[in-house]
């Protein structure tokens, strides 16, 4: 039976990666007999796992069938948190949003038991929109800004999201929804949107970098969330560029957040720009980061050097992954990349003086789901855990 429950388990797992497959091509990548996968196929469509999704064209004769997981066995919810929005969204199994919200972080209330309770609020009315039945619904991920434990279900001491430190937030909303939950550092949810639904579908080790008014990271290697021993794995803004560098948040100096994130563009501008008369001098504390992106876009030429300058430091750290890590591909998220659009390009040519001679090419792209690939990860991380861990349950009844 465990051998049995191991091949359906495989074949189910080969059709969700590849997102279409057919008889022939399960066969071929799994080792088993032709004969062996068409019974376990007969099981899946029976139980409703998987359904026919097209027919093979260009051949000869009699066409085979395509393959897909059946998008509406179940639907997972995801939330995301950041320090600006949360997102919720219901999800189909092929990460194709049903419903969906979002509010700005200003708009939520800043004490604990009040932002709580509007998180679960905005899950109730997403799921109220979806109009999915309940005994479909797979459960509830939730994305929120690290360090997390993801084992206890508990957030720990997030710099810009306070107000949940040291919180059990997984318990707290599943005892609220009447779901079961799996809480993620945020960069790891949006990791796995573009692992499954953005631009990593396809590869095997994805690293995203999140360029934000913080800096952070996700790492996918062997096609799981890599967190480390600790839970700390991809705290890419913490990389030292300059020892005798500015105090960074975390109590080291010169770390990559320190000198190039958001937090400290907004830093220097504020310096450089005062007393000179420029637009965006003055209330340093109303100085918002959109702002300077949009003057660094419209070719500000007291704007442009300092987003380069960062885009220049963030590459050097990333030509560093690559040394380390030599992953697929490369993403590259967050503001400074989706709103101010040269700083991709300085970050790519900067990685490649890091680059070891000789080396093949890793890829550097930009994220595929832009604002939505953190919910629609939250998502995903819930659909991984039923293939993985719930799913043969589901394949012994009956």
């Amino acid at each position: 039976m465990q051998l049995k429950n191991a091949s359906r388990l495989s074949v189910l797992d080969q059709i969700r990666r590849s997102g279409t497959a057919t008889k022939a091509a399960l066969a071929a990548e799994s080792g088993l007999s032709f004969m062996a996968i068409q019974k376990i196929m007969e099981e899946l469509t029976g139980r409703g796992l998987v359904r026919q999704h097209a027919w093979q064209a260009g051949h000869v004769g009699r066409k085979a069938v395509i393959y897909t997981i059946d998008e509406h066995y179940g639907y997972t919810v995801g939330l995301h948190v950041n320090m600006f929005k949360t997102r919720a969204a219901v999800m189909d199994l092929h990460g194709e949003i049903v419903a969906y919200r979002s509010a700005g972080m200003e708009e939520l209330p800043a004490d604990p038991a009040g932002l709580i309770e509007a998180l679960a609020e905005m899950v109730r009315q997403v799921l109220a929109e979806s109009k999915v039945p309940r005994k479909r619904l797979l459960g509830l991920g939730v994305g929120v800004p690290g360090p997390v434990d993801t084992e206890a279900g508990r957030v720990l001491s997030p710099p810009n999201l306070p107000a949940l430190r040291y919180m059990p937030l997984g318990k707290i909303m599943a005892d609220k929804l009447g779901l079961p939950v799996l809480l993620a550092k945020d960069t790891n949810a949006i990791a796995m949107g573009e692992y499954w639904r953005g631009a990593g579908a396809g590869y095997g080790s994805v690293v995203y970098v999140d360029a934000d008014m913080g800096i952070g990271s996700g790492m996918i290697l062997n096609g799981g969330v890599h967190e480390g021993a600790n839970a700390i794995a991809g705290e890419f803004g913490h990389i030292v560029i300059d020892p005798h560098g500015p105090l960074c948040n975390c109590g080291s100096r010169g770390c990559l957040e320190a000198m190039g994130s958001g937090i400290a563009i907004l830093r220097r501008i504020s310096a450089e720009l005062a007393g000179t008369g420029h637009p965006l001098a003055g209330d340093s504390a109303r100085l918002t980061l959109q702002q300077v992106l949009a003057a660094g876009s419209g070719g500000d030429a007291r704007v442009v050097p300092v987003l380069n300058d960062a885009a220049h430091l963030m590459g050097l750290a990333i030509g560093n992954i690559i040394n380390i890590l030599d992953p697929e591909v490369i993403i590259l998220g967050g503001a400074l990349v989706l709103e101010y659009p040269p700083y991709f390009g300085v970050v790519q040519q900067a990685a490649a003086t890091k680059r070891l001679p000789g080396a093949g090419e890793n890829r550097i792209v930009r994220s595929g789901r832009a604002w939505r690939a953190g919910v629609i990860g939250a998502g995903e991380i819930v659909a991984s855990h039923f293939f993985s861990h719930l799913v043969g349950e589901v394949l012994q009844k009956g």
